[in-house]
């Protein structure tokens, strides 16, 4: 009997282990969903206040933006956002499994309510990291673009001026053929009327 007993103990506590063990794993999961949450937050507020800033600022972020190439950064944004969508829908989930609750014993009422209220809180951590994470891939396509643009009109006009100068000289330099020409017209009128 009682060595039975020893044996129910040992394996009562490996499960609470493993239970510890796998409730540590979701807190820092959330943990580290939070933690992207916070990133982003600055990553976003960067962005959309980068055209605010001043040049010198502007300039090293514009160039780490313009070359930054992250390898497979199609295949790692589609992870990213399947990954958030599948922790808000578990979340969403487990909080509605403790929304109801037929039980009229005070403690598991408020057990229920904690769960309910904790997976409310991650589904919400998971929604924002979710639309912070679109709206960052979209700020940030945006501003490659915007600064491409730029880039492109510059050269642009820098072509421009180069054709204007072109343009400047052909003509200075037609000018100086046409009053060559005439020169050399009023010389032979001198000598022809000299001459003659």
């Amino acid at each position: 009997g009682g060595e039975r007993e020893t044996e129910e103990r040992q394996r009562q506590r490996q499960r609470q282990r493993q239970g510890d063990t796998h409730r540590e794993r979701g807190r820092m999961l959330w943990l580290g969903v939070y933690y992207l949450l916070t990133a982003e937050t600055v990553v976003c507020l960067l962005l959309i206040s980068l055209g605010h800033m001043p040049l010198f600022i502007q300039r090293p972020i514009r160039k780490f933006i313009t070359h930054l190439n992250i390898p497979k950064a199609q295949e790692v944004t589609v992870a990213i956002i399947v990954v958030l969508i599948a922790l808000f829908a578990e979340s969403v989930r487990k909080g509605l499994k403790h929304s109801h609750v037929h039980t009229d014993d005070f403690k598991d009422k408020l057990m229920h309510d904690i769960k309910r209220l904790r997976n409310e809180r991650n589904s919400y951590i998971a929604f924002g990291c979710l639309f912070l994470f679109l709206l960052m891939a979209q700020l940030w396509v945006l501003i490659k673009r915007v600064i491409k643009a730029e880039d492109e009109k510059q050269l642009q006009e820098k072509k421009h001026e180069i054709l204007l100068k072109q343009v400047k000289n052909n003509t200075n330099q037609a000018g100086l053929v046409e009053v060559a020409k005439g020169l050399k017209e009023a010389e032979k009128e001198e000598k022809e009327g000299g001459g003659g």
